[in-house]
């Protein structure tokens, strides 16, 4: 068995899939050096010997056609801006038979309490920002138009929810945003595109951190999963 994870980041879920699949090979792919040696560091420090890192960009793995078992990407293609050319390249290295599996959300799904206006603005701006930035706030909803489109026609999609529902969830989520909104490239970038003004992301901020104190938070939204199997020979 050998997999490819692709856009891993700092490698949680490539450590735990290396974990399960051992002595299956697992490969981590990202653009990240810095991200990757961190990556690195964590799997020689749980003697995972079937799993490494690349630094590489998924429009050009620098693999053999049909050489995985697999090719899986996690919360990754709403951030690419040729989707399309990405999720082509991973079918080319994965053998016939073999498995793409994709993850994305969709934030035109977020469904949270208590309401308040400058929460709602955020998510207009944030996916505003999202999309200017050649991105796609809403990949959930289009993987299985995207997946006919490079021509995977077995198929199965499904989703989940996930749910920010108890007072440590919350408050983390809630936190995290007001934070990002102040010190991250996100709030930048909605400065800079005219979407929001520094005052807009303070009052963002605000009212993050006041949702994520109050006893009624909840914050829900919809994740999306592609499995698609590439077509054997025979059956083209």
């Amino acid at each position: 068995m050998r997999l490819l994870d692709v856009g891993c980041g700092p490698g949680s879920i490539t450590r735990g899939l290396a974990e399960r699949l051992a002595p299956g090979q697992v490969i981590g792919l990202d653009l990240s050096r810095e991200t990757l040696d961190a990556a690195r560091r964590e799997a020689a420090a749980l003697g995972l010997e079937n799993l490494r890192y690349e630094e590489a960009s998924v429009y050009e793995l620098p693999f053999p056609d049909a050489s995985f078992d697999v090719a899986y990407a996690h919360q990754v293609l709403q951030h690419l801006r040729e989707r399309g050319a990405a999720l082509r390249e991973m079918l080319r290295v994965v053998r016939p038979g073999g498995l793409v599996a994709v993850r994305d959300v969709d934030w035109g799904t977020v469904a949270y309490w208590p309401r308040d206006p400058w929460i709602d603005r955020f998510i207009e701006v944030h996916q505003r920002t999202w999309v200017q930035n050649g991105g796609e706030p809403q990949m959930g909803r289009q993987l299985r138009a995207l997946f006919n489109g490079v021509g995977i026609a077995d198929l199965r999609i499904t989703a989940t929810v996930w749910c920010y529902a108890t007072r440590t969830d919350t408050a983390e989520w809630g936190q995290s945003y007001a934070e990002r909104l102040l010190t991250s490239p996100m709030g930048d970038r909605a400065v800079e595109y005219g979407y929001a003004s520094r005052a807009d992301l303070e009052a963002m901020a605000a009212a993050f951190r006041a949702w994520a104190s109050s006893p009624d938070a909840l914050w829900a939204f919809i994740h999306v999963a592609a499995l698609g199997w590439k077509a054997n020979k025979a059956s083209q």
